[in-house]
């Protein structure tokens, strides 16, 4: 059968496919294994493998169940993005679960991100630094564990006396935390990032030891292993720190062509995601496991979290992820209304993103209502007529 990888296959491909009902249904054909990695699938199929792993969550009902139930689900166009995009669908807004509305979300927190570090540099006349926290983890420790122990290592380490007098020194008023988590041979490997808004910078190499040693005592009281102090506390110049928030987000990740294993053959949740549709074991792990595990661990807590009142000050509107990912593009313009039987179709097939695709090439080729998507709803048509009939 025919395999899509995060682009549009032409109508005439589904003709070649030679069993109708593998359509619906991920196969292991639709990974492609090459030396650089894995290649991307579309976020809408990643989102389909999070709603089966995730039977419960929102992410089932994300883009599909309607919010209006009198009215029928649309596609909307927006002229200056040339983009098309489904209407009158809920959106879950997990950052966590959900590839669709993680990269909406991810995209418009680093919007806000960069925003704050340029109001920052130019209005406040301030400096940025990146400071990173981790620490020493097996496989043996379960994710939710690690979580509890982070978050309170992290407590106790900023409520020290010694890294309060620090930071002072160093010009520190202001943080924003971001939470990043991969998994590789030693297990799952959660980390936070620090974006400190500084007064002004001075950092010497006996300030940065005695952070480390702090950071390694709070560690141990939390109940985690020792980090090195080499490895368990990193500083970085504000150069480094804006390159961070330039590619910040799941959206960079989601975005790029190929997936490349990351440092010391580590692997993100979404490449789990990825990988749970052939589920051939990773680390002696199964790649759904782990995926579940990531989400369940991870659902209601902020991948961002903003010191107080440091978005008022740098003028950034406050905003929750479900907001930002129900937030629809107010020049779009409607191209169509999808009823409940052919929706069910693209959904059965998985072809909600080819047909949002099919419709933006037929209004750029001037051919709207006589061309691909009209020729691919007549295909599943046709595939589903096939299938009933064989069922019969």
């Amino acid at each position: 059968m025919n395999a899509f990888y995060g682009v549009n296959p032409s109508v005439t491909s589904l003709k070649k496919a030679q069993n109708p009902s593998s359509l619906g249904i991920f196969t292991k054909s639709q990974v492609i294994h090459a030396p650089q990695g894995f290649q991307r699938i579309h976020d809408f199929l990643l989102q389909d493998q999070s709603a089966k792993l995730l039977p419960r969550e929102r992410v089932g009902n994300c883009l599909k169940k309607r919010i209006d139930k009198d009215k029928l689900r649309e596609v909307k166009y927006n002229e200056s993005r040339k983009k098309a995009h489904w209407a009158n669908v809920q959106r879950c807004g997990s950052i966590w679960s959900c590839p669709v509305c993680a990269k909406q979300i991810t995209e418009k927190r680093r919007e806000e991100l960069k925003k704050a570090v340029h109001t920052w540099q130019t209005r406040h006349q301030g400096a940025i630094q990146l400071l990173t926290l981790t620490f020493s983890h097996s496989k043996l420790e379960s994710l939710k564990s690690l979580l509890e122990r982070q978050k309170k290592a992290y407590k106790i380490f900023l409520e020290t006396t010694k890294v309060k007098d620090i930071l002072k020194k160093m010009g520190v008023v202001h943080k924003v935390r971001s939470f990043e988590v991969t998994y590789g041979d030693n297990g799952w490997h959660p980390h936070f990032h620090i974006l400190m808004f500084n007064k002004y910078v001075f950092v010497s190499p006996n300030l940065k030891n005695d952070l480390s040693e702090l950071w390694i005592k709070a560690c141990v009281r939390a109940g985690l292993s020792a980090p090195s102090m080499k490895h368990g506390l990193d500083l970085r110049d504000g150069k480094y720190a804006s390159q961070y928030v330039s590619k910040w987000g799941i959206e960079h990740e989601l975005t790029k062509g190929h997936l490349k294993k990351g440092k010391e053959n580590s692997l993100t949740p979404f490449d789990l995601l990825q990988l749970s549709i052939e589920d051939e074991e990773v680390f002696f792990k199964k790649p759904s496991k782990l995926f579940q595990e990531f989400a369940i661990s991870l659902k209601g807590s902020r991948q961002l979290v903003w010191g107080r009142g440091l978005k008022k000050l740098l003028e950034i509107e406050d905003k929750t992820d479900e907001e930002l990912a129900e937030e629809t593009e107010s020049e779009a313009i409607s191209l169509r209304t999808v009823d409940e039987y052919i929706f069910s179709l693209l959904c059965h097939y998985q072809k909600r993103h080819h047909f949002l695709k099919a419709l933006e090439d037929d209004w750029e080729d001037g051919c709207f209502g006589t061309g691909s998507a009209e020729n691919l709803l007549i295909e599943l048509l046709e595939l589903e007529t096939t299938r009933l009939s064989e069922v019969a």
